[in-house]
């Protein structure tokens, strides 16, 4: 691979995998969970870390002994449909949010028409661009976390905690591989290696530790701040920054939401440019178009279907989609795809 199409740093490719993880909380819907936001939500997240650090490795093997999928067509193709697939999810996640806690009676159509066109028009600006927008949306979001954390200690209460034990072992357990589905970083990684130019794992592992780590704050504090009302707040998140105050500078939500917002978008841009890096045999704007057209629809089926009614079937159905695109499909490339001889561009 010519050195010249490794445009960014390894520092860099960690702030992408960062904010990556890290936004999910941002529009984390609590009824997704089996038992809803509680104390053993903490545990649920810390196995969770490392779940997600096992679902890693594969795609790390393919790598390593030059058998990454995304030197195939078949491979390409597959990888296509999921990137288009994740990006439909965080789009449609946007799109329920923004209708249900930031406006009055907008359709989540337009919300989804503007985050899908925004992170087209940011994949069409390339990783570079892309890397240098994630850099500077971890900055905001750590110092945003920062923030909540130094105004909230006041309102920390330990005894939000009692009783730490809600759920059962086992709805513990099923939150974490719950949590667990909401990662693409590994795929992300088989595409983003090749733009790095020290391509190694270190970025991926330590972005996703640091990711849950942010996670893991936003989600003490908002036991420990909400207490036994957290279950009853859609988006618990969102709703600490609600009472986050500075004197007599109060809703902070909105400087907040907007940072998380940059950050949203710089995810669905990064996946959305992965998306078309499986498909380079395409003009650019027939690309373009092909992606735009194709992660809106995704977005509004999977609004429709996944927001209407959290089921225990659909929660699987991440899981699933998430364990084949991770694990199995990395591990059948790893075990029958023969070796490259020589890297190729994607």
């Amino acid at each position: 691979m010519n050195n010249q199409t490794r445009v960014i740093a390894p520092y860099q490719l960690f702030f992408i995998f960062l904010i990556s993880r890290a936004v999910v909380a941002l529009t984390f819907y609590q009824s997704i969970l089996f038992n809803g936001i509680s104390p053993d939500s903490l545990i649920s997240s810390a196995l969770a870390l490392f779940v997600n650090l096992l679902f890693c490795v594969p795609a790390c093997l393919c790598v390593k002994y030059n058998k990454n999928p995304l030197d195939t067509k078949a491979g390409r193709i597959l990888y296509l449909i999921y990137f288009i697939y994740f990006a439909g999810v965080n789009i449609s996640r946007f799109a329920f949010f923004a209708c249900d806690k930031t406006t009055h009676g907008d359709s989540p159509l337009f919300f989804a028409v503007l985050i899908t066109a925004a992170a087209c028009y940011g994949a069409y600006l390339k990783i570079e661009a892309l890397a240098r927008f994630s850099l500077m949306c971890a900055v905001l979001s750590i110092s945003v976390l920062i923030a909540i954390v130094l105004l909230n200690i006041k309102n920390f209460q330990i005894m939000n905690f009692m009783p730490f034990f809600v759920g059962t072992k086992a709805e513990t357990l099923k939150n974490s591989l719950i949590f667990s589905s909401n990662s693409i970083e590994p795929a992300l990684f088989l595409v983003l290696q090749k733009k790095c130019d020290k391509a190694n794992a270190k970025p991926l592992f330590l972005g996703i530790i640091a990711s849950y780590l942010a996670i893991f704050i936003m989600l003490l504090f908002c036991i420990g701040v909400l207490g036994s009302a957290a279950p009853l707040f859609a988006f618990p998140v969102y709703t600490l920054f609600q009472m986050t105050a500075f004197k007599s500078f109060s809703r902070l939500d909105i400087v907040y939401t907007a940072f998380g917002f940059f950050a949203l978008f710089s995810k669905c841009a990064v996946i959305i440019y992965s998306a078309g890096e499986c498909i380079k045999r395409v003009n650019k704007k027939g690309e373009i178009i092909f992606l735009f057209i194709s992660s809106l629809t995704a977005s509004i089926l999977i609004y429709r279907r996944f927001f209407s009614e959290i089921t225990s079937g659909a929660r699987w159905f991440y899981l699933i989609i998430t364990a084949v695109f991770l694990v199995i499909v990395p591990i059948c490339f790893l075990m029958f795809s023969r070796r490259s001889e020589n890297e190729k561009s994607i």
